[in-house]
């Protein structure tokens, strides 16, 4: 006789696993803040990199417009960012999913 035995397999990169719609959200609001972050650290690096250039420049045009082409491109993705933070708050007034607290929770919650 064969007996089948099933292991119960857990994924440790998803909070509360269970199916349930609440994992669900949590692991995209934890994706949505990951983004956010690293987004946030890649604007940071790549103008102040934007800003060295032309500091370094030493006044050849070629310099600067490469310069002035990293900070803009840095400033369209801040734009995007916050574009993304927009979209979240209309997602969770049109779906009544509160993904904001879900990630930052307020204080006494």
């Amino acid at each position: 006789m064969i007996k089948k035995v099933h292991a119960a397999i857990t994924n440790p990169a998803l909070p509360n696993e269970g199916g349930d719609a609440s994992s669900f959200a949590k692991s995209i609001a934890n994706l949505w803040k990951t983004m956010i972050i690293v987004g946030g650290l890649a604007f940071l690096l790549y103008f102040l990199w934007g800003g060295v250039e032309w500091i370094t420049a030493g006044g050849e045009k070629d310099k600067i417009e490469k310069a002035r082409g990293k900070i803009t491109q840095g400033l369209i993705g801040l734009a995007i960012l916050a574009g993304s933070y927009v979209i979240i708050l209309f997602i969770n007034e049109a779906l009544g999913i509160d993904i904001i607290n879900i990630i930052w929770p307020t204080p006494g919650t």
